[in-house]
């Protein structure tokens, strides 16, 4: 019914009555007697009206077409049209390279209006015909729901705490900052933790059944899409002036740093790592991985006696970014095999519980790992205080690679999993698979997305309204994008 009084017969009314309400809106804006009319007005003007006249041009009745050439055309155009309309809108408010006159903006918003309210109607569209297909056609799917909503949570609190760092954790928590700030901290142990069981459900399964070859190209062709994304996040923190010419291209070459999208520079070199990670998984059997965490740290008492490039170097950025030495950035490659290994172990626990029809190895692969992080925890950390303990987690521990950050991190990572799976039944409800859930299907867009978002919305006022709406914006804006990418590039 929808489809039928939205895109049938109606649909070039439709484009008619908005073009001529964007015409007569730009011919009554109030600026628009203080402004010359003159033959570089006649450019929006024409714009506007161009939809409008095209359908009494033709004279028939626009009716969407089902050629594929036209479906990509339309879709790319779409996507195109969104993000410049996005752009447009939030340049009086924002600190872009381009500055636009305000008057002229003002002249130019009908355009944009109007033919981002046609690119939303293509969406809508889109929309219409994938839920007929979805109803006609059931698809099984044997992924694991409650750790897409795990790793959505944990690139909920990723994208949630950039927002807070937007405003300062010390202006909106006060002195719970710390305790706020360790909570967040959260996100990147539980987020690389369950891509190491993404490495055992994913990749090492692709290497067993289409071979090393296959799944090979497959990491190395995630790891290129992770650095465009971190490429484009740079290239947004560069054109809203967060970062200069100089530190753009620093932090485009591993050399230098960006805001918000360490995460993905990271995770470009993570996922070439755990290419000789799976080779020994396939070669030797899953002990290799569990024997991990101890060479890791053995290794790394030989790391800190060596003489490393002083903090003012540029190779220093990269050397902390693979090594942790020295203590530059927030992400250690090396470090972090700690995290995959953990994954590739519970992993491996889930599909032997599956397939022995028994989730309790599950729960004490769980436990068993829980209590010996807990073990070393305490040793390493006792005695302290717990305003000594949130400040240490939340900042020295981190920056400086210390054992606790790893052995704490997972414990919260294996708690964020048991509590996903208690309720698993829960985390099927729609309202759920198109939320959170949907982020962790699509991380890496996610990421790119949601830290994008972070960078670019301006960070106008600390009341608790703004900051409330600026974080849901952020996350909701990233589910979103998610959703329209999917639409435009459905086959």
């Amino acid at each position: 019914m929808i489809k039928r009084l939205l895109f049938g017969n109606a649909t070039s009314i439709i484009i008619f009555a908005i073009s001529l309400l964007c015409s007569i809106g730009l011919l009554v804006i109030p600026q628009i007697s203080d402004i010359q009319i003159s033959a570089w007005f006649v450019f929006p003007l024409g714009f506007t009206l161009l939809p409008g006249i095209l359908t009494i041009v033709l004279k028939e009745k626009i009716k969407l077409n089902h050629d594929r050439n036209i479906y990509r055309f339309l879709s790319w155009g779409t996507g195109f049209i969104l993000l410049f309309s996005f752009f447009f809108i939030l340049e009086p408010f924002a600190r872009f390279r381009i500055e636009i006159p305000y008057q002229n903006w003002l002249v130019w918003m009908s355009v944009v209006f109007l033919y981002g309210f046609l690119s939303l109607y293509w969406v809508a569209y889109l929309w219409v015909i994938k839920s007929s297909k979805d109803e006609e056609q059931k698809v099984s799917s044997s992924r694991e729901g409650f750790i897409d909503f795990a790793r959505g949570f944990a690139i909920l609190l990723a994208v949630g705490s950039h927002a807070f760092y937007a405003f300062g954790y010390d202006v909106l928590f006060g002195d719970a900052m710390y305790q706020v700030m360790s909570f967040t901290r959260l996100a990147t142990p539980s987020f690389v933790l369950i891509t190491g069981m993404m490495f055992e459900f994913v990749y090492f399964r692709k290497a067993e059944k289409q071979g090393f070859r296959a799944m090979v190209q497959s990491l190395v062709l995630r790891a290129l899409q992770c650095y465009a994304a971190y490429l484009i996040t740079v290239f947004i923190e560069w054109f809203n002036q967060q970062l200069s010419t100089s530190e753009a291209i620093n932090a485009s070459l591993f050399v230098g740093n960006s805001l918000f999208s360490g995460i993905l520079k990271f995770y470009a070199l993570f996922l070439l790592l755990a290419i000789p990670i799976i080779w020994l998984r396939k070669r030797f059997g899953i002990l290799v991985v569990a024997a991990i965490p101890v060479f890791v740290w053995l290794v790394d008492e030989l790391l800190a006696k060596i003489i490393w490039p002083t903090q003012e170097e540029l190779i220093a950025n990269l050397t902390a970014l693979i090594f942790g030495y020295p203590e530059l950035s927030n992400f250690s490659v090396w470090h972090a095999l700690t995290f995959m290994s953990f994954g590739m172990l519970i992993a491996y626990a889930i599909k032997y519980a599956k397939q022995v029809g028994n989730w309790r190895i599950f729960q004490c692969t769980l436990l068993a790992l829980f209590l010996v992080c807990a073990l070393i925890s305490l040793v390493l950390v006792l005695p302290t205080t717990w305003g000594d303990f949130f400040f240490d987690f939340s900042n020295e521990y981190r920056i400086n690679h210390e054992i606790p950050y790893y052995s704490i991190g997972s414990m919260g990572a294996f708690l964020l999993l048991w509590i996903t799976w208690k309720l698993r039944r829960f985390l099927s409800h729609p309202v759920w698979e198109h939320s959170i859930t949907t982020l962790g299907k699509d991380s890496l867009w996610a990421f790119a997305v949601g830290n994008s978002l972070a960078a670019v919305l301006p960070a106008l006022s600390n009341q608790v309204w703004y900051v409330t709406l600026f974080t849901i914006t952020v996350l909701g804006g990233s589910v979103v994008v998610i959703k329209v990418k999917d639409l435009l590039i459905m086959k």
